[in-house]
């Protein structure tokens, strides 16, 4: 793939931005009549050029008028260098100021001032100019960046701006092309003979032709059916490129500025957010409980209200945790970045990044939520991996989701659940891991479970596994994964499908061990066609405590009045088996002519044997549950 660099263009009205791009490029910007006629960037541009290294350059032209900040937001995500242009004639402007705060909240630190249209300016006032632009940008994030004087008309200073541009992005980062595929679609339009095209910068993963991709937040499918990126068809664009994607059989009305397409599962639906917010340091950069907010991320514009985490109100200035309540259905993920403006006037107060994007309702001053934001924020990724596992709503996360949610890289997180095994500070099942604490609170509440049940059954050597399965408010594969657990792990006995304490014990006095011994010599010797429990225990309350002490154990129970020894059992599944061995079929008639056990009772070990998934009934045979 070929290096790619994102620029962005920021400044005021009517300084220059467009007319630079287009002595870089060669692209007019300016596309649509309404364009034209009104002179200025209503939508995101879209140009390129190419730097006296080779590497090309996509350009997001942003737009300089208050009314269409909006769209400057969206033209951010993504951009590695950021052009901040400055009328020579006019110095800074209130417009100028807001995009720095913007850019500044975005957390985009690579910048270069250019300062345009000089040659309508006399040196000495030029001077006077970027003195002042010297003392405003200092101690901000501006403060190093480079001033380059350019005239866009004469092209004076383009080549020293190119080289600039070349030395500044030597070190830009790739972007991580292993992630999820994801681009905020920033224009929607229909082309004659093509359909449905969205334009954006790929800001994370790959596209290529004929993936299928998600409609965000309608989660609609989507194939690609075409890719541009430069104007020049592709197979495949990459992070970090200005793309335009052909859609097939989409409508025009089913995806719009705003949306996002995204890799299948990556992003999360929701209407609420767990965020940091940093606000401006400015008089009306305040933020109080219920603070009604608009709230930019990617390409859409939401209305949210503020709820402070960990303190009464965010003060200018100041950092804070905070929970947004939105009035829209957003598409996200953790550690989008986002921009707060006032509701009206429209102002812009701050921006912050999202810490969780499926957050519940919570008390605002919960420790342990805090701490949870805090190590989401701060945390290195082995901390962010046992907070996700801790936090998380489900008990078993699998490793798929773990490296999905977190977006970091595979083998970073191999290596951080490794450790965490290795300190016992989680756990791994069958299908995911699990964290100590909650592996402990649950073996709280198997003891319990199991205390109860012995109180209760003293006669019987432990609880089945699928009843102790039900006993658990968890689905039925997790019951079973983390029950597996336990019994691996030694916290409990476990023989012959019954789960018991570890020191619990049968204890039965030498009445109840005859009765016992009587009870299975009679099942012994009644083989295939033994007595019915109403002739075993003859209705006597003490003979059928003993029998249901013994069920599960050494008696398997056919149905509520036929019960089986286990040894019995075996013997019925292995002439079962070995019968298979030379037949496809077994009727009901031949298991009862192999056994010599009556119709009732062959009819019921059948039906036994067919949900210990050996046999599988069809019609009126049998056969191998594997065939």
């Amino acid at each position: 793939m070929e290096n790619n660099v994102i620029i962005g263009t920021a400044g005021h009205i009517d300084h220059g931005k467009t007319t630079l791009i287009r002595a870089l490029s060669g692209i007019e910007t300016d596309t649509t009549m309404e364009e034209k006629e009104r002179g200025m960037s209503i939508n995101l541009g879209f140009a390129y050029f190419d730097l006296p290294s080779g590497k090309r350059c996509g350009v997001v032209d942003v737009p300089g008028h208050e009314k269409f900040i909006k769209n400057m937001l969206a033209g951010v995500s993504g951009i590695n260098l950021v052009l901040l242009l400055i009328d020579s004639r006019e110095g800074i402007m209130p417009q100028t100021k807001e995009h720095i705060d913007i850019l500044t909240l975005l957390g985009i630190k690579n910048y270069i001032i250019v300062m345009t249209k000089i040659d309508l300016v006399e040196e000495e006032y030029r001077e006077l100019v970027k003195d002042d632009i010297e003392e405003f940008i200092r101690g901000t994030v501006l403060e190093n960046s480079p001033i380059v004087e350019v005239d866009s008309i004469s092209k004076k200073g383009l080549n020293t701006l190119l080289e600039i541009i070349d030395k500044k992005t030597e070190d830009i980062e790739a972007k991580n092309i292993e992630k999820n595929a994801r681009l905020n679609v920033d224009r929607s339009f229909q082309v004659k003979g093509f359909g449905t095209v969205v334009t954006g910068t790929l800001t994370e993963g790959v596209v290529a032709v004929g993936d299928e991709l998600t409609i965000y937040p309608s989660e609609i499918k989507a194939k690609v059916r075409n890719i541009q990126v430069h104007s020049k068809d592709v197979e495949k664009a990459f992070a970090g490129q200005r793309t335009a994607i052909n859609l097939a059989n989409i409508k025009f009305d089913e995806i719009s500025r705003g949306d996002t397409l995204a890799t299948t599962g990556s992003l999360t639906k929701t209407y609420m957010l767990d965020s940091e917010i940093t606000l401006i340091d400015a008089p009306r950069a305040n933020l109080e409980l219920w603070d009604r907010v608009r709230l930019y991320v990617g390409t859409v514009e939401v209305m949210a209200r503020i709820v402070p985490l960990g303190q009464d109100e965010l003060k200018q200035g100041d950092k804070g945790f905070a929970q947004l309540r939105l009035e829209e259905e957003v598409a996200v993920k953790n550690y989008d970045r986002f921009i707060v403006r006032t509701y009206s006037p429209m102002i812009t107060i701050g921006g912050g990044i999202i810490l969780d994007a499926n957050p519940k309702k919570h008390r605002r001053f919960n420790e342990e939520i805090l701490r949870k934001l805090k190590v989401q924020l701060e945390g290195n990724s082995k901390e962010l991996v046992d907070n996700y596992l801790l936090t998380h709503i489900q008990y078993i996360i699998p490793k798929k989701e773990l490296i999905q949610d977190l977006q970091l890289p595979s083998n970073e997180i191999e290596k951080d659940l490794s450790s965490l095994l290795e300190d016992k500070i989680i756990y791994e099942t069958k299908s995911g891991f699990i964290h100590n604490k909650k592996y402990e609170e649950l073996l709280e509440r198997l003891k319990t479970i199991l205390n109860d049940y012995h109180k209760r059954n003293r006669l019987k050597a432990g609880i089945p596994k699928v009843e102790l399965m039900s006993k658990f408010k968890l689905t039925q594969k997790e019951a079973l994964e983390i029950i597996e657990l336990f019994i691996k792990n030694n916290e409990v006995h476990y023989i012959g499908n019954l789960v018991s304490e570890k020191d619990f014990e049968v204890k039965l006095d030498n009445k109840q061990i005859a009765e016992k011994n009587r009870l299975e010599k009679e099942l012994l010797n009644g083989g295939f066609t033994p007595p019915t429990i109403k002739d075993l225990t003859k209705g006597i309350k003490f003979s059928l405590e003993i029998l249901e002490s013994l069920v599960d154990n050494t008696i398997i129970r056919l149905d509520s009045d036929l019960v089986l020894h286990k040894d019995i059992l075996e013997q019925a599944i292995n002439m079962v088996e070995n019968h298979f061995k030379t037949n496809e079929k077994l009727t009901l008639a031949e298991f009862r002519d192999i056994s010599g056990s009556s119709r009732k009772y062959s009819m019921a070990i059948l039906e036994y044997i067919d949900k210990l998934g050996i046999t599988r009934r069809v019609e009126n045979y049998r056969v191998l549950a594997k065939k």
